[in-house]
């Protein structure tokens, strides 16, 4: 009877001591694992009461950093952007001192000299507005894919510059005026490949609403660079795109060969190509500009997200981050228990009835 007791006694104690170790044994995995790690728990569901707050702020810090991925691709094709719309308003300052050398000082060689700067500038514009940022073109709008300008950038053979030189060379038999309103009337016509892109070849103003645009906040999306094509309104001297405008300029300029040279009509396409051509240098410093407001306005959205982001990884990391001197102390009270619990174990298994009397 005495070994029953014995026995019955020891096995019901033993299984209640066991249930402790067990549960011991899972609470010391769970602290080393918590250490290892540095998180309270890798799942939310074991981070107790701070659950609803770490729920809550991953989305958000995740939202945060798509953000400032998307100002940073922003910031990089403005900035390629910017640098080759810096070489075009060269070419038109340049086109501009040429014009006003063939005004004062008009000569066949500085002609010939005006028609070959005038053919090297077409190849270097073509090239520009066909630049890239990784893979994408920068001037083609939405259409990221398909370069701006037909023909590998070649304006010089274009079937606009043939037109245009066949204009220039009815100069004489037509006057200069309308030489210099049908030059304009070829460059603003839209018609898909000369020279521009199917997507590109329409008005300035339709044009300037393909920009591309970038989602870095809550708000509205940001117009992101420049479009080939963009601009406003047309007027009788202008396509309202400032990049036709400096192109139809180069292409009239290098066809001047055909043209008396210091004849009036010559004098007259002349002092209307600089007339056109300096709202071609406004149009284009206006483009640069709104691309620098732009830029600056993403360098302070990107700094701000930055603040933002800290703030809530910060507060993220309390709701999840372990402190591990703390943790430290729960351990070895835990081990502590367990030693006790086994030595205890240990030792009742040598415990008679007269043990438990």
């Amino acid at each position: 009877m005495a070994g029953v007791v014995a026995t019955y006694a020891y096995n019901t104690a033993s299984s209640q001591l066991l249930l402790g170790v067990s549960n011991l044994s899972q609470l010391n995995d769970s602290q080393k694992t918590a250490t290892a790690s540095g998180v309270k728990s890798t799942t939310y569901a074991g981070l107790g009461s701070s659950r609803s707050q770490a729920i809550s702020l991953q989305p958000a810090i995740t939202q945060i950093g798509a953000w400032t991925g998307n100002i940073t691709t922003a910031q990089n094709t403005l900035s390629t952007t910017q640098t080759a719309v810096q070489q075009i308003s060269s070419i038109a300052n340049d086109l501009n001192d040429t014009l006003a050398t063939l005004q004062s000082n008009v000569s066949a060689d500085g002609v010939a000299t005006a028609v070959s700067a005038a053919k090297n500038a077409l190849n270097s514009l073509g090239s520009l507005l066909n630049t890239k940022q990784g893979s994408t073109y920068v001037f083609s709008g939405q259409d990221l894919q398909t370069a701006p300008v037909s023909d590998n950038g070649n304006l010089v053979n274009s079937t606009l510059a043939s037109n245009i030189q066949s204009i220039v060379a009815s100069t004489g038999s037509t006057s200069a005026q309308d030489v210099l309103a049908s030059t304009l009337q070829a460059s603003a016509d839209t018609t898909a490949g000369d020279p521009f892109s199917a997507s590109l070849s329409t008005d300035p103003e339709t044009a300037s609403g393909q920009s591309v645009k970038a989602i870095v906040s809550q708000g509205a999306p940001v117009a992101i660079g420049v479009v080939a094509t963009q601009g406003g309104a047309a007027t009788d001297v202008s396509t309202g795109s400032p990049i036709r405008d400096l192109m139809r300029n180069l292409m009239v300029v290098a066809s001047l060969g055909s043209v008396s040279a210091g004849s009036d009509s010559f004098n007259a396409i002349v002092k209307g190509l600089q007339q056109t051509n300096t709202s071609v240098v406004t149009g284009l410093s206006d483009m640069a500009g709104q691309m620098g407001v732009t830029q600056n306005s993403l360098t302070v959205q990107s700094s701000a997200l930055g603040q933002m982001n800290s703030m809530l990884t910060d507060q993220l990391g309390k709701a999840k981050d372990v402190d591990l001197a703390q943790l430290s102390v729960q351990m070895t009270d835990t081990q502590n228990q367990l030693e006790a619990s086994y030595s205890i174990i240990s030792k009742m298994k040598g415990m008679t009835l007269a043990s438990y009397l």
